[in-house]
């Protein structure tokens, strides 16, 4: 039996054929196609006097459409060792299908000496296909002359019909009290790109059907980087009756009077020196000027690591092992937001979250709701001790837990959101000095809210948890009033005998 399998795996590895990447591609350009351009391949090793195999392979994201996959071989032609040339035609981009943006690769091979194998390279590229007016407007269905619905017009917006054939479309007014407008989208804002397909004029502005929501990426002239905002789709949004709020609120208020989590709740007090607290405050403040206006440190891995060294070096002095307990609730609760927000950008942390965090992100899933638990939890293991380098933990643990759980900063890294994180990341202080948790209540609340992380990854939580608001914020406010009101029972000083 051995022998036969030996054998077939000797004539398997002499009849298959692998490619061989001998090729090189340094840069593929422009990165917008057109009619009438011509795609240039520049690398190293191009065969002279051969005709070349080009494919483009990849996801296509189309104005108003699902994405799809793409598989297309061009007509190129070798001008150099270094240079391929590929012409791009009408022909070509009908076949694309007209305006999308296309994220995947450019291969090219050439068939090798033995004429089973090729000798190929590849490279990653993010191409804009552009038709002209005319025949964009034949795809459309459209004319020149007919009237259309104006897109945005749902997620409350205006658009400026000026098309300069660059990436980015201007913002012309903003309805009050839209869904823009509550995200801080201003009037003179220039929208980027929608659904990942980038936005080069009004007629691109059309949100993708087989979603329910619409990832915005919103720049403004004036503030560094680009803002992610996520907008649900008119259709998805879910209106719940105030009757049906109060219900769930209720019921949320008589679950979390009656869990077994408040059993394991105990409140603290403020035994901490007003030299320590002192000290935490320019350290909070310290921290948050540093995450708002530094931007390579604004990335959750970058704190982590931040946070794991000083954990590791105040478990050195200190020889405490709730160190290590504190430090590994808070990377869960991390881990689990970069799940539900899919990055580890702070700056995108913040936009998801959006203007009203409390309502939208902290109690829209289950999972936030744990996270924020158990990060409060890892937090007021050592927000009690008064020791320095206690200090130098939990403060930057604080900004970051503000970051992930109460929205952050204002957009464009001022003063102003330096103090307001600084802020929050004291509230959080304080909220994690008074209610304290045991061990076990929260590695099982983190173990959960990990769970329902990744799970959310698969399905849509939110969908079968409509009313998860109110009944996340019954629950804490009864765990919290079970925690802080006095027992009602007091045990009686033994009688001497």
């Amino acid at each position: 039996m051995r022998a036969a399998a030996l054998s077939l795996l000797l004539l398997t590895a002499c009849n298959g054929y692998d490619d061989l990447r001998l090729l090189e591609i340094e840069v593929v350009e422009p990165s917008e196609i057109e009619p009438g351009t011509t795609v240039r391949i520049h690398g190293q090793g191009f065969a002279l006097g051969r005709t070349p195999t080009v494919e483009l392979r990849g996801e296509m994201y189309r104005p108003g459409a699902a994405v799809t996959s793409i598989g297309a071989r061009l007509e190129g032609r070798v001008r150099s060792e270094s240079l391929i040339e590929v012409p791009v035609g009408a022909d070509l981009i009908d076949a694309l299908g007209g305006r999308a943006s296309i994220d995947g690769e450019v291969r090219v091979g050439f068939r090798a000496a033995d004429g089973h194998r090729d000798v190929y390279a590849s490279e990653r590229v993010r191409l804009d296909v552009l038709p002209d007016t005319a025949a964009q407007l034949r795809v459309e269905g459209m004319s020149e002359q007919r009237d259309v619905d104006e897109p945005g017009q749902g997620f409350g917006i205006t658009l400026s019909r000026e098309e300069l054939g660059v990436v980015g479309v201007r913002v012309e007014a903003v309805e009050p009290r839209s869904l823009a407008a509550r995200q801080g989208v201003r009037a003179g804002d220039t929208i980027l790109a929608l659904d990942r397909v980038n936005i080069y004029g009004w007629r691109d502005f059309i949100p993708n059907p087989s979603r329910t929501e619409s990832t915005v990426l919103v720049a403004r002239e004036g503030l560094r980087g680009v803002h992610v905002l996520r907008w649900p789709h008119e259709a998805t949004v879910r209106k719940v009756e105030p009757l049906s709020l109060a219900v769930f609120v209720v019921v949320g208020l008589l679950i979390g009077w009656c869990s077994p989590i408040v059993l394991a709740v105990r409140s603290g007090f403020l035994s901490v020196a007003p030299r320590a607290w002192l000290v935490r405050a320019a350290l909070v403040l310290l921290s948050s000027a540093l995450i708002v206006l530094v931007p390579a440190l604004q990335w959750t891995t970058m704190w982590i690591l931040v946070l794991g060294t000083l954990a590791a070096l105040f478990a050195l002095v200190s020889r405490q092992r709730a160190v290590t307990a504190s430090f590994a609730l808070v990377v869960c609760a991390t881990l689990t937001v970069m799940l539900l927000a899919k990055s580890a950008s702070i700056v995108e942390l913040v936009g998801v979250q959006g203007p009203q965090s409390l309502r939208w992100y902290l109690f829209q899933t289950p999972a936030s709701s744990l996270a924020f638990l158990a990060f409060l939890s890892g937090l007021g293991i050592l927000a009690p001790s008064s020791r320095l380098p206690a200090s130098f933990y939990v403060a930057p643990a604080a900004v970051l837990g503000a970051v992930l759980f109460l929205a952050g900063w204002p957009a464009g890294g001022s003063l102003i959101g330096v103090v307001v994180l600084a802020a929050k990341a004291g509230f959080l202080l304080l909220a994690a000095h008074f209610l304290q948790a045991r061990l076990a209540t929260s590695a099982a609340l983190c173990a959960g809210g990990l769970a329902l992380g990744v799970l959310g990854l698969l399905i849509d939580l939110d969908a079968y948890f409509p009313q998860w608001s109110a009944l996340a914020v019954g629950a804490s406010c009864a765990v919290a009033a079970r925690a802080l009101v006095p027992p009602w029972r007091q045990i009686s000083p033994a009688v001497p005998a």
